[in-house]
């Protein structure tokens, strides 16, 4: 099981790829959306992963994950911040979520629930280049439900850093989830679920596999 007790914050950014804000029926930001999870969201892409099953239907958001090696400072590259990158679910209760937002309240209650923040393994990061070149995909029972690459962001990667750093602060452990694409949809009791990452224009490889239980 992975070990999460160096991770210290979670940032993630909302509505990062067009297509993912149109679906829900939101306006295209004109700058990043940032929020954040507890650090007790964290739960491994592997074996069971248990959500809440009594709030309404649980989304999952597939995303690539960047992990923060050292403090930031502004101006330094992104080979000298980042040390890792991975996939994530930022796993959402939408039915929760629509009534934050009518009552135009912080969106924790919807995102910062145990689990909501699953994760893989790391891998190095081998620059922006090579970062942009990725895709990934959320596939579930067999079937692809997303599928994206971070050369589709409204935002893009040194945007999202400096953006976060400038105004919160990022240091060694620090994670930021970048953004899910078109296809977020509920999961039902029982989904076996892959997420793959691969390279623009190759074939994409497991990097974690988990079943879905709603309790």
């Amino acid at each position: 099981m992975s070990d999460f007790s160096s991770i210290r914050n979670i940032y993630c950014v909302g509505r990062n790829y067009a297509l993912h804000a149109k679906e829900l029926g939101n306006d295209v930001p004109e700058e990043p959306m940032i929020f954040g999870k507890p650090t007790h969201a964290l739960a491994p892409a592997e074996g069971e992963l248990t959500l809440p099953g009594t709030i309404g239907e649980i989304h999952h958001e597939l995303e690539l994950v960047v992990r923060i090696g050292t403090e930031y400072a502004p101006g330094k590259p992104l080979d000298e911040l980042i040390d890792g990158i991975a996939l994530g679910i930022d796993w959402t209760a939408r039915d929760v979520q629509s009534q934050l937002k009518e009552k135009r309240h912080p969106w924790l209650l919807a995102k910062g629930f145990k689990g909501s923040a699953t994760l893989t393994e790391f891998q190095p990061f081998e620059g922006a280049e090579a970062f942009r070149a990725l895709t990934f995909s959320f596939v579930k029972n067999g079937e692809t439900i997303q599928h994206g690459s971070p050369a589709d962001m409204i935002f893009p990667l040194e945007q999202l850093v400096h953006y976060i750093g400038d105004r919160f602060g990022l240091g060694q452990g620090d994670l930021i989830y970048t953004g899910t694409p078109a296809g977020v949809g509920p999961v039902a009791d029982g989904d076996r679920l892959a997420l793959t990452l691969g390279v623009s224009g190759g074939s994409e490889s497991i990097v974690g596999q988990l079943t879905v239980r709603l309790a």
